[in-house]
């Protein structure tokens, strides 16, 4: 049978070997933009490369509310930050608005204004009986800013009405200590994932990492360009909770996880960059990876859905463009002169998880492990797996040693340490295979890892998805099913050559089965301390890797 969509139909022959994004481009071809695009609001020229921005029409003037605001870096933490805020909602008829500005200064009195553009998602006019996104994303890219200084801005829709002030600080120039904290899955609760955005904010981090999966308007795997199970109104309901409890203060660096994919363009990542702009680069093959430096640390945001051989959607789309590009950042980082000491890499899916709900990544693993040993990355962030669970160093897909709660680890002789914080607010997977050195228990059954039948490779698996028995044995270090964050504190070398290193502590707030019941006092679950000698040599500031 052909595949029906809202936008016209695709034979039974294409249905099965197309990907999102060519599913959209046959739809386009067959039946033009307009049809594809039914429900968009197309406001004019194209305001920058992506084909989902648009630049207001001064004619279509109105006043609207302004909505939650949110913050990322630009290429230069200590010079450059996007401010981002929505206008108008998804489920009501909205006009675009007529001047977004903002406003900027050293204090609440400002000094300087400037223009902003806005955009809005164009999506299908019937989404499982919900209207189309109708919420207009209005958004800025400050630069020239001063390192280590904080800034306090307003946001307003038409340059009458202004939003209640915020501040932020952009990143201090050369080696400094700073935070970060990181946790993926999060949903909108106001229960779960509410406190744990204010969870993030007590803990004052410099930026917070988000390890894909953000407000689940695809709850389950949509079959793109089909737009069953897909609701765009529930990304309102994430910018609502993270916004005001700390989002628009604090840089919140997004990745791409699995419920990002949705029957949009760009390979389904269309609302997710129009709604999160960051300085992606494109010379990945990608839409979403991402790069930034701070201090001597270096993050790296990869999209695990080109190789997941268990979210298989966006299998291959990059053709190995994303894995050469990754290969080519992690030898810059690791140059002599670079400045960095620290490299994290962010991804959704887990290179290792014992759990049973999603569990270990072939796809990732077989692709990126080689890479990740070679330029001994330190840390690998990851969620999907609604759990916390860290393994012990890791390199050539075994465990080298031991390193229980406290320990330390020199990534430089030891291998890598993966952690799954995907205790953000979603509900949580509680059941576990094999043993652990600490944590939760499991069962008799050897951990799964999720491989193409055909062979995993950069370019992308073959065959079909199999959850075979994991060769990997002894990985789980700590792990615990509850709602967690990661606190990251890094100590840069007092001089050339010393000491650096990493804190990482898993904190958990007090909470039942299913929700945060205070963060007053949250506990240490799980610590584990990365240490190097440094090689930045020089006090260099955050650094942008080239193309």
């Amino acid at each position: 049978m052909p595949m029906e969509t809202p936008h016209g139909e695709i034979p039974e022959r294409f249905v099965k070997d197309m990907r999102p994004q060519e599913m959209h481009d046959f739809l386009a071809q067959r039946y033009g933009r307009r049809s594809v695009l039914k429900g968009a609001a197309i406001l004019g020229v194209a305001a920058v490369a992506s084909p989902v921005l648009w630049r207001q029409s001064a004619a279509l003037a109105a006043t609207m509310p302004i909505g939650p605001r949110w913050i990322s870096f630009g290429a230069d933490p200590a010079a450059q930050m996007y401010l981002s805020w929505s206008a108008g909602t998804a489920t009501g008829k909205s006009t675009a608005p007529p001047r977004p500005q903002v406003r900027l200064g050293l204090d609440a009195t400002y000094g300087s204004v400037q223009g902003a553009s806005a955009a809005q998602v164009p999506v299908p006019a019937t989404v499982s009986g919900e209207p189309a996104e109708n919420t207009f994303y209005n958004n800025v890219l400050l630069s020239g800013l001063a390192p280590g200084t904080t800034y306090h801005y307003g946001v307003s829709n038409d340059g009458v009405t202004w939003s209640a002030d915020a501040a932020f600080t952009t990143a201090a120039a050369g080696l400094s200590n700073f935070r970060f904290t990181a946790f993926g899955d999060e949903a909108a609760s106001a229960t779960s994932a509410a406190p744990m955005v204010k969870l993030v904010t007590s803990l004052s981090p410099a930026f917070h990492l988000i390890a894909g999966d953000l407000a689940y308007a695809t709850t389950v795997g949509v079959k793109i360009p089909d737009v069953t199970g897909f609701h765009p109104a529930q990304w309102d309901n994430y910018l609502g909770v993270i916004g005001p409890n700390g989002a628009q203060s604090i840089p919140w660096q997004a990745s791409a996880g699995a419920h990002e994919v949705e029957p949009l363009t760009d390979d389904g990542y269309a609302g997710f960059i129009t709604r999160f702009p960051q300085p992606y680069d494109l010379t990945s093959g990608s839409p979403v990876v991402h790069a930034f430096t701070y201090g001597n640390v270096a993050f790296i945001h990869l999209d695990g859905n080109d190789l997941s051989a268990q979210e298989t959607i966006n299998t291959g789309y990059t053709g190995g463009a994303q894995t050469a590009w990754l290969g080519n950042a992690l030898a810059s980082y690791r140059s002599p002169g670079s400045g960095i000491d620290f490299i994290v890499v962010v991804c959704n899916c887990c290179c290792y998880s014992s759990n049973t709900n999603h569990g270990s990544d072939g796809g990732l693993r077989d692709a990126w492990g080689p890479l990740f040993d070679e330029y001994q990355v330190d840390l690998v962030i990851s969620g999907h797996v609604h759990a916390y669970e860290r393994t012990n160093p890791m390199r050539g897909g075994q465990p080298t040693r031991q390193a229980a709660t406290g320990g330390t680890v020199n990534p430089a002789t030891d291998g890598t340490t993966y952690i799954c914080a995907g205790g953000g607010g979603n509900d949580l997977y509680r059941t576990w295979y094999g043993t652990t050195g600490g944590g939760d228990a499991g069962s008799s059954t050897a951990p799964k890892v999720w491989r193409w039948s055909g062979g995993d490779t950069p370019e992308g698996g073959s065959g079909k998805p199999v959850d075979y028995t994991d060769t990997a044995e002894g990985y789980s270090a700590f792990r615990h099913a509850v709602f967690s964050c990661l606190a990251v504190d890094v100590s840069a070398p007092s001089a050339p050559g010393g000491q650096t290193s990493m804190l990482v502590r898993a904190m958990m707030p007090s909470q039942t089965s299913s929700a945060v019941t205070s963060i007053a006092s949250p506990a240490t679950m799980d610590s584990v301390t990365l240490v190097r000698a440094s090689q930045a040599l020089t006090a260099a500031g955050p650094r942008v890797l080239s193309s």
